[in-house]
C-alpha cells in the first residue's frame, strides 16, 4: 500500500516537471486556459487536473484624514490547486480500481465551507495589527460584544500564530491559500502548515499543489528545512495520514514533532470546514482537537460549517464535548 502511494506521488510529481518544463519552452506564450488536464488516470493515481482558484473577498480600510467615508477594498490571492476533474470521475476511478471500500471521494470537492474560510484567512492576514476594526465584520455585525471579540481573537491568532494544522484537510483549500498569504503579508514570522487527512490521495494532491505554487514541502520531523543559502524557509508545507475515529492513525501533538522547531510562538491554530456530519463522533473531534493544541500554550481552532447543518445537532453535540473536556 506504502509502495503504490509513493509510486502515486513520483507519477504526479513528474507530471508536474514535464508540464511545467513544456510551459517554459512554448513560444510564444500563451495564456493558460484552467482547468487543464494533468493525467488522465490509471491504477495507480486518479484523474488529475491543475486549475487555478481565485480567493477574492473585501476589507474595509480606514478613511484618510480628509474623507469621513471608509472605502472598500478587494483582496485577491490566485490559488493553483491539483484536484480530480469532479466527483463523478473520482468515483469512477475508485470502482475501476476496486477501491470502493471506505473510499469517500467527498476530498475532491472544493467546498463553499473551505472558500469562506479561506478568504476569512485572508482579510485576517492582510488587516494590520492596529485594524482590526477595519476588517469586513458582515459575520461579526451578528453577533454580540463577547462573540465579536473572539472574532479578534481568531484574526490575531492567524496573523501571529506559527503552526497552522487543517484537519481533515481534503484539498487543502484553506491551508495553501492561507500559507500563500502569510508568504506575503506576514513579515519574518517563520511557520508550519500541516495537513492531516485520512485519504492518501488527497495528501498527494496537498502537496503537488504546495510545490506549484512556491511553497516549500517537508515531512515532519524534528529538523528544519534549509532553503538555497542555509537558512529555513519562512513557510513549510507537511502533511500526515490521519483518522480521528482509528487508534493506529491518530495524530497528536507530539507526534508533529513541532517542539524540536523551536519557533517564537508554540500555540497551534487549527483550521478545518465541513467536518461536522455524525453527532455521534463529535466526542472524538473533540479530544482530537484538544490533542492537537500546545499541551501548555494551547492554541485556536476555526472550524466553518454550512449555515443550514448537514446532521442536525452536530454542533450542539460538539460544544457540549468541547465543554465537557474542558
Amino acid at each position: 500500500m506504502m509502495s503504490r502511494g509513493v509510486n502515486a506521488i513520483a507519477t504526479l510529481l513528474a507530471i508536474l516537471l514535464i508540464a511545467i518544463t513544456t510551459s517554459a519552452f512554448s513560444v510564444p506564450p500563451m495564456a493558460t486556459s484552467y482547468p487543464r488536464e494533468l493525467h488522465p488516470g490509471g491504477f495507480s493515481l486518479p484523474p488529475m487536473v491543475e486549475d487555478l482558484i481565485p480567493i477574492a473577498t473585501t476589507i474595509t480600510s480606514a478613511a484618510a484624514d480628509n474623507d469621513s467615508r471608509s472605502k472598500d477594498e478587494v483582496l485577491q490571492k490566485d490559488l493553483l490547486l491539483i484536484r480530480p476533474p469532479d466527483m463523478e470521475s473520482l468515483w469512477e476511478w475508485y470502482a475501476y480500481t476496486k477501491r470502493q471500500t471506505d473510499s469517500d471521494p467527498s476530498w475532491g470537492r472544493i467546498w463553499p465551507t473551505a472558500l469562506s474560510l479561506a478568504r476569512f484567512t485572508l482579510q485576517s492576514l492582510h488587516s494590520g495589527e492596529e485594524e482590526d476594526d477595519s476588517i469586513d465584520m458582515n459575520l461579526a455585525s451578528k453577533l454580540n460584544e463577547q462573540d465579536q471579540d473572539i472574532v479578534k481573537q481568531a484574526i490575531k491568532a492567524l496573523q501571529t500564530t506559527s503552526h497552522i494544522i487543517e484537519l481533515g484537510c481534503g484539498l487543502g483549500l484553506a491551508g495553501l491559500s492561507f500559507a500563500v498569504s502569510a508568504a506575503t503579508e506576514s513579515k519574518n514570522i517563520k511557520r508550519t502548515v500541516t495537513f492531516l487527512d485520512r485519504e492518501p490521495y488527497a495528501l498527494h494532491c496537498v502537496m503537488a499543489s504546495a510545490a506549484i505554487n512556491n511553497l516549500a514541502t517537508a515531512p515532519i520531523s524534528s529538523e528544519q528545512e534549509v532553503v538555497a543559502g542555509g537558512t529555513p524557509p519562512l513557510i513549510t508545507a507537511r502533511s500526515s495520514i490521519d483518522d480521528w475515529t482509528s487508534t493506529d492513525k491518530n495524530i497528536s501533538y507530539k507526534d508533529l514533532q513541532l517542539d524540536a522547531l523551536d519557533y517564537d510562538n508554540k500555540q497551534t491554530l487549527i483550521l478545518a470546514s465541513d467536518i461536522l456530519y455524525e453527532p455521534s463522533s463529535m466526542d472524538s473531534l473533540a479530544t482530537k482537537l484538544r490533542n492537537l493544541l500546545h499541551p501548555t500554550d494551547g492554541g485556536y481552532v476555526l472550524i466553518t460549517d454550512p449555515e443550514k447543518e448537514r446532521t442536525s445537532g452536530c454542533r450542539s453535540a460538539l460544544v457540549e464535548s468541547v465543554r465537557e473536556i474542558g
